[in-house]
């Protein structure tokens, strides 16, 4: 007689109304008043990991737990992370409520210049981080003004850097339409770039060129996507066209985050296909999150794009074998 594994008989691709990331399902457990899948899993004895989003539409494996990445943390209870989630949702909603407000109030005043802009997004993203649970670490100064490219791997990176010195941004157009944070970006002044038309890497320059004259530090995203920080992607040369132009200085820093009690590469990086109400749920579920940014120090001018763009990927890519190298 063939021996069966009774987990096979469950479907391998289920929603549950609402679950803690990990969980520890044994039969006569307090989750023994879950619905009756849960129920039923938990009479097998096993110990599975269910998505703390599934009842908002995120569909996931049931994965033995010996199977899942090491954590220096274990999963909060669903009590716990519940708490967290409504705690730091209250701050980030006072956070951008707060910078929408300054913003409205000095326009009315009068005409807002694009410092003023940005040293408000500075003030509100420093106030803001701590109350979601998000610490900064980061290695040396950046550059007073000019243009710094940097890799890109959140909606969190636009907060994490001007939380660390008033910024304006080169960013794709898509973190326009993210609430929140693509509000207050917009009033910063952040210039967009549409990745569909290629033709408006060039119209965007003279934006560019006018931030770069004016002595705003201006990051830039030259890969004109977000990754999960596994690699660097080769970088748009266009985009540097207008610092060769000024012979403006141009630097580079490198982002990474961690979670204790999860998975950086999907829970604070933001990239692909994912949504971002259920990712930002998840991620203010999380015990902390450390987002770890180095400067570079070398600064460089550029007479050719195209040199300016391999130069600069090598060095967010050495900055990036840097952080990796310190990591324990």
């Amino acid at each position: 007689m063939t021996a069966r594994n009774p987990a096979a008989a469950l479907n391998p691709q289920i929603s549950l109304a609402v679950c803690p990331y990990s969980i520890q399902l044994r039969p006569g457990c307090l989750w023994a008043v879950l619905p009756a899948l849960l129920c039923r899993a938990a009479a097998y004895g096993r110990t599975l990991r269910v998505d703390f989003l599934a009842g908002i539409g995120l569909n996931v494996a049931l994965v033995p737990a010996a199977m899942s990445l090491p954590m220096e943390i274990r999963p909060a209870s669903l009590p716990k992370r519940m708490a967290r989630v409504m705690i730091r949702g209250v701050g980030l909603l006072w956070g951008i409520v707060g910078c929408l407000g300054e913003y409205f109030v000095r326009r009315l005043v009068g005409r807002l210049s694009q410092q003023t802009r940005i040293e408000v997004l500075h003030r509100w993203s420093r106030r803001t981080l701590p109350r979601m649970g998000i610490a900064i670490e980061a290695a040396g100064p950046p550059i007073a003004a000019g243009l710094i490219a940097s890799n890109h791997l959140s909606y969190l990176d636009i907060l994490v850097y001007s939380a660390i010195a008033p910024c304006a941004f080169v960013s794709k157009l898509e973190v326009r339409s993210w609430p929140g944070v693509g509000w207050i970006a917009t009033l910063a002044g952040t210039i967009y770039l549409d990745r569909s038309r290629r033709s408006q890497t060039h119209s965007i320059q003279p934006e560019i060129q006018s931030a770069l004259s004016g002595g705003l530090r201006l990051f830039l995203f030259p890969e004109g996507t977000s990754s999960d920080c596994s690699r660097v992607f080769p970088f748009h040369s266009s985009l540097f066209q207008p610092a060769v132009d000024l012979q403006a200085p141009v630097s580079a820093a490198h982002i990474a985050y961690t979670i204790p009690d999860g998975d950086s590469r999907t829970e604070a990086c933001y990239w692909g296909t994912m949504r971002l109400f259920p990712h930002l749920i998840n991620l203010l579920g999380k015990h902390s999150v450390t987002a770890t940014v180095n400067f570079s120090q070398n600064i460089f001018r550029f007479t050719d794009r195209k040199q300016a763009a391999r130069q600069m990927q090598q060095e967010v890519e050495r900055l990036r074998n840097v952080g990796v190298e310190a990591a324990p």
